[in-house]
């Protein structure tokens, strides 16, 4: 029997979680998880096994004129988002985590995308010319920010609200410090991981000084949980819109339009309507950052602080 303690361990924060993972992939990948874990499986061959599938899922998607081949496509998809869950709780659960099972998580997740993009990018390359890729490249990349950023959002969430220290943030600078001492694999896996962390900090998820202060709240703070519940009260709202930048709505998406036989409108939604719905998270990020700044500045120095967040 598992424990609650190693079950809190696994899980993700619930208050947070986007609401298809949490009634629907993350049961799933719990149910495997707790079996993994006593057949000794290692997380990184989770990580395998759904990239495994998401590659089924870009052949099935190449045949998009089948319906039956976007069904096929569809289903291998939910197969890959229940291990992508699963290689997670089984490195928390088994204490199995490690800079190098980031990089390969991190690799397969957007490898199945680009995999799925590359197979849509040739399937309607016939038709579209170099349309069809121009829209694929310019996706992905859209794609890469919003999903790092939002991923971002939550591990912040999960380390300054509940002290999760295998989510705590990390700079680059602060990376690229103990990547001099990574040899081989380990090294080359945290070159990739540091590209990662660049484009995370590089596209305003990241508030450095905010991370600074909060630092210095949880040290001085005669009381330091008031400043991770003034973060949930601050952050917990916005965290719950990012969870559209999942990558749950995508393949939804996908599906929708190669059942239609229009997989580029998917190319389309992605550079338009998620990349809108991005911009207008960031600029509420930013200006919901500035008001805890000043928060924390003015509890920081013993001034009344609380209704600063107010404006």
């Amino acid at each position: 029997m598992t424990s609650t303690t190693e079950a809190r361990r696994a899980w993700r924060t619930p208050e947070i979680e986007e609401p298809t993972n949490r009634y629907f992939i993350h049961p799933l990948s719990w149910a495997l998880v707790q079996r993994m874990a006593r057949w000794g499986v290692h997380p990184n061959t989770v990580s395998l096994v759904g990239l495994a599938l998401g590659a089924g899922a870009a052949f099935a998607y190449y045949h998009y004129t089948s319906w039956q081949a976007c069904v096929l496509g569809f289903l291998l998809m939910i197969g890959w988002h229940v291990m992508d869950g699963a290689d997670g709780q089984l490195a928390r659960l088994t204490g199995r985590t490690s800079e190098i099972g980031k990089v390969l998580d991190g690799l397969c997740d957007h490898g199945t995308f680009v995999l799925i993009y590359i197979s849509l990018a040739l399937a309607t390359y016939p038709s579209a010319g170099w349309i069809a890729w121009a829209l694929a490249v310019l996706a992905g990349v859209s794609h890469i920010v919003q999903a790092s950023t939002y991923e971002f959002q939550r591990q912040s969430y999960d380390y300054w609200v509940h002290d999760k220290q295998s989510a705590r943030p990390v700079t680059p600078e602060a990376f690229r410090a103990t990547l001099a001492e990574k040899r081989g694999l380990a090294r080359w896996m945290g070159q990739l991981y540091l590209v990662y962390l660049r484009v995370q900090y590089g596209v305003g998820a990241a508030d450095l000084e905010l991370m600074r202060l909060l630092e210095e709240a949880l040290e001085k703070f005669s009381y330091p949980q008031k400043a991770r519940q003034m973060y949930r009260y601050v952050h917990r709202p916005l965290v719950r819109r990012w969870a559209i930048m999942s990558s749950n709505y995508r393949t939804l998406a996908i599906f929708i339009a190669c059942l239609y036989g229009k997989p580029l409108a998917f190319f389309v939604f992605e550079l338009v309507v998620l990349n809108l719905i991005f911009l207008l998270l960031v600029v509420q990020l930013r200006i919901r950052n500035r008001r805890f700044r000043l928060w924390l500045r003015r509890h920081l120095e013993g001034k009344p602080a609380d209704a600063w967040l107010q404006r």
